[in-house]
């Protein structure tokens, strides 16, 4: 990307404080999306799978580029504890609730959400764990991924405090129906975080096709099934009254908005005269206009021949109504520069 301004120009307040980012449920590392502001990151993952997170640790010593990230192997939630923990033919849809086959079994591949073992493992609350100091957590929570197969909504109870007085934005895994027994559903999690004081931006929709259409997936529109979604501080709304309290949370709120190419929201931000004395408007306003720009190439976000490829099948996918596979999701959620 050949900006005028640099990421380290623009951001100086998140140069010098660093940008917090939880990862709840870290199966498969920090999100890629990062690295454009890898330099000013601190960043710490939680995965239970104690196996999984000697690996991610490990991938660790060859990727120096983040300003600090490290994966912990235990769990959150509403409180301090333990929990079991469901583990499934396919670790990454384990739980800590019972998979609900009366409804999985309705669709393709139901196998694997079989529970082939559990696992005890410890559970901490967030609010609670920010007073730990034998825990190294970055020293400003800006930004949480939660992506942990129905238990989201325990999490972001124990983390209360922390999401109203800190967090600027939330990605969470949200569920339209029950894959698993008893777990909460998005009307839940969007309530919550509305009363904590964010506002949905973007969603994520996957979509299932039952078993009867599983050869011929492309001719049937499928089950509105889970998805994630990404909920922002917004000084601008008068339901929810919020204004960033530094420079530092205005600066985290602008780069959250822009690793979601949120580029409208960054730019009616900095409009607002009092956020705007917090920052080099002129400096951000820049960096937006030449990141927005990026999305007009075609050709931006392809870098490896592999993302030649996606793109060629995306391209192919214009003369389908649906795709071709029984479980498939919006493709424009995470960034494209």
């Amino acid at each position: 990307m050949n900006f005028r301004t640099t990421v380290q120009d623009v951001f100086k307040a998140l140069q010098q404080t660093g940008f917090g980012v939880i990862d709840v449920g870290s199966r498969d590392g920090l999100h890629h999306m990062f690295k454009e502001a890898a330099s000013f990151i601190e960043a710490v993952g939680f995965e239970p799978d104690v196996d999984e997170c000697e690996q991610l640790n490990k991938r660790l010593r060859k990727d120096t580029s983040y300003r600090s990230l490290t994966f912990l192997p235990f769990g959150l939630g509403r409180a301090d504890g333990q929990q079991i923990l469901n583990l499934c033919r396919s670790r990454g849809v384990s739980s800590v609730y019972q998979p609900n086959r009366s409804f999985l079994d309705r669709f393709p591949d139901a196998c694997r959400y079989d529970v082939v073992d559990t696992l005890r493992i410890p559970v901490r609350e967030f609010d609670g764990l920010l007073k730990d100091q034998k825990v190294r957590l970055p020293n400003n929570i800006d930004f949480m991924k939660i992506d942990t197969q129905g238990s989201e909504l325990d999490i972001l109870h124990g983390a209360r405090e922390t999401l109203r007085n800190q967090v600027v934005a939330v990605e969470v895994e949200i569920e339209f129906a029950r894959l698993y027994e008893s777990q909460p559903l998005f009307l839940e999690v969007d309530s919550f975080l509305s009363e904590c004081g964010f506002t949905l931006f973007k969603l994520r929709r996957v979509e299932w096709v039952r078993q009867n259409y599983e050869h011929r997936p492309h001719l049937s529109a499928g089950q509105l099934v889970f998805g994630d979604a990404l909920y922002l501080k917004d000084p601008l709304n008068p339901q929810l009254p919020w204004m960033p309290k530094d420079s530092h949370q205005a600066e985290a709120l602008i780069l959250i908005s822009l690793l979601y190419d949120l580029h409208d929201f960054a730019l009616e931000t900095i409009s607002v005269p009092r956020i705007a004395s917090m920052l080099n408007a002129d400096k951000v306003r820049q960096y937006i206009m030449d990141r927005s720009a990026q999305l007009n190439r075609p050709w931006s976000h392809v870098h490896t021949f592999r993302d030649l490829l996606r793109w060629f099948r995306d391209a192919l996918r214009c003369f389908k109504r649906y795709k071709s596979h029984w479980g498939r999701g919006d493709e424009n959620f995470y960034s494209r520069c």
